[in-house]
């Protein structure tokens, strides 16, 4: 009534208050009708963002280049929610947080994911797609952590806890963890050719150790060169550390995967496969000084773990040198270095070394029965070695457990874009990259 609004105007301020007060109240009601319209609006422009291309033509790419509608998406973000935010702080603010929590999660899954796999083909994105890629989802990740902390700052108090985008930047998380496995795959697919010449080597008729292996060399050259032009453009610490620590577990995976297409394996082949793991430790620490002034140290936490992943193959190539003669030499190696009970196992280095036929195996494992089941020695063993059960040696593709390749990286469908299923579990990333943050 016009006697209520001449009781406001009493002062400028009240005035400005109250109007403002009353015009919200007026629009509360209607204002999911609005955000019902940014919903629209919101679920246009992510197809229309898949049918652009990563970058501007005219556009040359630099290390921190971002994908242009990421940077979009977020201003148009942004100027909705001051909208909202001028005519509604309560149960409409939030329903349109949600509604952004929507597409933020489509943008991840259905954009970057798309791009990183789908619609870059087999062989994965090029190193600068994937460096795009792994730049936009890292400003996603954080600005999504700004958004909800605007919005926390701008909603009432009794709504600030039911204001939550971790969800989503979650798979911000995951899509640059995939970004970082598919720049380890170019490394990876360059390396082939070196692996097939460790796989031609008859590793059962060397007669004495070298130095190292020819292949080694050629290996350490292929991964520092393929190395040194991706590290060049990862700009951020933490991210060029997450590259080399993953590239570090695929490659002992990978010899490890080599090894056992390398059967039947000597005791002189073991020897000499032993020492070449150890020349290929002592290159892989070079792997985090590679864009770094000639001299500079490896970080002391990156030698630290090279060792560690790479050590994990010391069990099964020591026990390898020991001689199937005398019987119990090979047992009492078993189960001092694999320190399992699993005959079956048992039975797969057997077949490693050579030994196949079941009248050979038989009294080496009925010798491993019969000391596994010594109390001395008993309680001092695991039931199924980490390294030696995931191990396949019959069919026809040997493999061991790796790191997924670009065939792994191909987003869920679009019903799913929501859910957490599906997605990169990036709950191990984040914490490595926290880790490596620390330690840079």
């Amino acid at each position: 009534s016009r006697s209520s609004i001449d009781t406001i105007s009493s002062s400028r301020d009240e005035k400005g208050h109250g109007f403002g007060q009353a015009i919200s109240e007026a629009f509360e009601p209607y204002l999911s009708v609005w955000v019902e319209s940014q919903d629209k609006h919101l679920s246009s422009l992510i197809p229309s963002y898949r049918q652009q291309p990563l970058r501007n033509a005219d556009e040359e790419f630099s290390a921190q280049l971002v994908i242009p509608s990421s940077t979009e998406l977020f201003h148009f973000y942004r100027l909705t929610l001051a909208q909202c935010a001028k005519l509604s702080t309560g149960p409409r603010l939030l329903e349109l947080s949600k509604t952004f929590a929507k597409y933020l999660d489509q943008y991840s899954q259905q954009v970057l994911f798309y791009f990183l796999s789908e619609k870059s083909g087999p062989q994965g994105p090029s190193i600068e797609d994937a460096v795009l890629i792994l730049n936009t989802a890292d400003y996603c990740y954080r600005t999504c952590n700004q958004l909800e902390e605007k919005i926390k700052g701008r909603i009432d108090e009794e709504l600030k806890s039911k204001v939550d985008l971790q969800s989503q930047a979650d798979a911000f998380l995951g899509v640059a963890s995939a970004a970082v496995r598919a720049l380890v795959h170019r490394v990876e697919v360059n390396c082939e050719p070196v692996w097939r010449e460790m796989r031609n080597t008859p590793w059962s008729k060397l007669e004495s150790v070298g130095d190292q292996s020819t292949y080694v060399g050629e290996l350490l050259r292929c991964v520092k060169e393929s190395s040194a032009g991706i590290l060049k453009h990862l700009h951020k610490q933490q991210y060029a550390r997450a590259f080399c620590d993953n590239l570090v577990d695929l490659l002992t995976n990978s010899y490890l995967t080599n090894v056992i297409h390398c059967r039947p394996i000597s005791e002189v082949g073991a020897e000499q496969m032993l020492l070449d793991a150890y020349v290929l430790q002592l290159g892989f620490r070079e792997l985090a000084t590679l864009t770094s002034d000639p001299g500079t140290s490896p970080p002391a936490a990156f030698v630290k773990r090279v060792s560690a992943t790479m050590a994990r193959l010391d069990p099964l190539l020591k026990t390898l040198q020991v001689r199937a003669s005398p019987p119990e030499g090979l047992v009492q190696a078993y189960l001092i270095h694999i320190r399992d009970t699993s005959e079956a196992n048992f039975r797969k280095l057997l077949e490693l070394k050579g030994v196949t036929r079941k009248q050979e195996q038989a009294p080496l494992v009925e010798l491993f029965n019969a000391h596994k089941a010594a109390p001395s020695v008993r309680d001092s063993l695991m039931p199924s070695s980490p390294l030696l059960s995931p191990l396949q040696l019959h069919g026809p593709s040997s493999h061991t457990t790796a790191l997924p390749g670009i065939g792994h990286l191909a987003s869920p469908s679009a019903g799913s874009s929501s859910s957490a299923a599906g997605r990169f579990d990036p709950a191990t990333f984040g914490s490595a990259l926290m880790t490596a943050a620390r330690e840079g």
